[in-house]
């Protein structure tokens, strides 16, 4: 289908795509080295090469750009993770989990201190961070995720899926962002919770043998 828009609309609507790309590119680099205070538009702009004047344009300030930034680093691979093969146990699963959601907390840790430090300060920037944020998306691809272990006969059908979702990323976050990155623990201990957990949540919601033989339909 052809687009509506004239030829010149559409190349305007592609540079200003590219533009917008080049700036969250520099925002991310600037932010990383240099720490949201200290970056500044201007110099985001120049590393760009565009205007310092687009980024209010375009993302209405340096805490749009923050934003932009992170909803771009928000799991390109994300649908490749959840929708991998089964693992042979669940207890393998709950620890895939784990460590997937620990290295994305550590790709991304420093823009994530930055985020959470605004939205405890600023309601504006908070109200924009939860139209943006993709913990919907993920606990979706979660839930969809679990429920295929229950059609494999290897999760109890009769388990609130929602519930067992939250708790599995309720405690990615407790170990990935405030035990490593708030209160420093050591890396040992780390491994010995997320162990432990991972065999706590699979024996919580596996099937019990009887259930196997045929899994009720979920919603």
């Amino acid at each position: 289908m052809k687009s509506s828009l004239p030829a010149a609309g559409r190349a305007r609507q592609r540079d200003r795509q590219a533009t917008e790309e080049e700036l969250i590119t520099a925002a991310a680099v600037a932010f990383a080295e240099r720490g949201f205070e200290k970056a500044t538009t201007r110099g985001i702009a120049l590393a760009a090469g565009c205007s310092e004047g687009l980024i209010q344009r375009y993302f209405k300030g340096k805490e749009g750009l923050l934003l932009a930034v992170l909803k771009r680093q928000g799991a390109p691979n994300r649908d490749l993770f959840f929708e991998r093969p089964l693992c042979a146990t669940l207890a393998r699963e709950a620890r895939e989990m784990i460590d997937h959601g620990m290295a994305v907390f550590a790709e991304r840790a420093e823009t994530i201190r930055i985020v959470f430090s605004r939205v405890l300060l600023d309601r504006a920037f908070q109200a924009d961070f939860q139209r943006i944020s993709t913990r919907q998306e993920v606990r979706r691809s979660l839930k969809a995720r679990l429920a295929r272990y229950v059609d494999a006969g290897m999760i109890d059908p009769a388990l609130d899926l929602d519930m067992a979702t939250e708790l599995l990323l309720g405690f990615v976050f407790q170990l990935a962002f405030m035990h490593r990155e708030l209160h420093r623990t050591q890396p040992a201990d780390i491994e010995r919770m997320a162990d432990g957990f991972a065999a706590l949540f699979a024996r919580g919601v596996a099937s019990v043998p009887s259930a196997r033989k045929g899994a009720k339909k979920h919603e």
